[in-house]
């Protein structure tokens, strides 16, 4: 999709270039020769093509494809959602829409997070990053490599928090490590024969210290 950022706890902050349309849809990180990949919002409803199921007070179901507000069973008959209906998307329908129609786009990232916006212009003669106004000519809608080093730069510096966190998380893990290492060592040799002392003076502690700390597993 794009660039492997940090992640931290279960969050994963991946950015890529998110192309946006007239209405505000976004891209969703797909583009093909069907054009680009439409991303479903979080409040979007149903979509004409999405296979819907609707629950009843009576608890019966039915099943169907989504079209203009109501719900087309297999058997042709259609089902209103009126009332105290319940619905619910079992199977989203893929919306791709032609990449030039693409009118700009944004820095995105997998937490939700997206940046300010640049405008397409149709001509390189017309662009101007410092303007946030970037050219790309065709049917295309990849911009080129440093037009998106200039999108993502945001990006850079929104996941900068979460890359520290990782950077603490990496650290905690390889001190961790190094701990039970120590530990595993320092019984090899209390079962070799070495005395506290020299255990204390070979750890950088006193011998109480090293007793204290080992004497339970050794």
């Amino acid at each position: 999709m794009g660039r492997m950022g940090p992640v931290v706890g279960d969050q994963a902050h991946e950015g890529w270039v998110v192309p946006v349309f007239a209405d505000g849809a976004q891209g969703a990180g797909s583009t093909s020769a069907r054009g680009v990949l439409v991303a479903r919002r979080r409040d979007d409803g149903p979509r004409n093509g999405d296979r819907v199921r609707l629950t009843y007070r009576d608890g019966c179901t039915v099943e169907g494809a989504w079209q203009d507000g109501a719900v087309i069973g297999g058997d042709g008959i259609v089902h209103h959602t009126g009332g105290q209906v319940r619905r619910e998307v079992i199977d989203e329908a893929e919306e791709w829409r032609p990449a030039a129609e693409v009118v700009g786009w944004v820095a995105g990232c997998t937490c939700g997070w997206r940046g300010t916006h640049w405008t397409r212009v149709p001509a390189p003669e017309l662009a101007d990053p410092a303007s946030r106004r970037l050219a790309v000519t065709g049917p295309w809608v990849d911009l080129a490599a440093d037009d998106e080093k200039r999108v993502m730069l945001e990006w850079r510096r929104h996941i900068e928090p979460w890359q520290t966190l990782e950077d603490v998380e990496q650290a905690a893990v390889r001190q961790a490590a190094a701990a039970c290492a120590l530990d595993d060592a320092v019984y090899a040799a209390r079962a070799a024969g070495a005395s506290w002392p020299a255990i204390g003076r070979a750890t950088g502690v006193t011998c109480r210290s090293a007793l204290e700390r080992w004497s339970a597993g050794g």
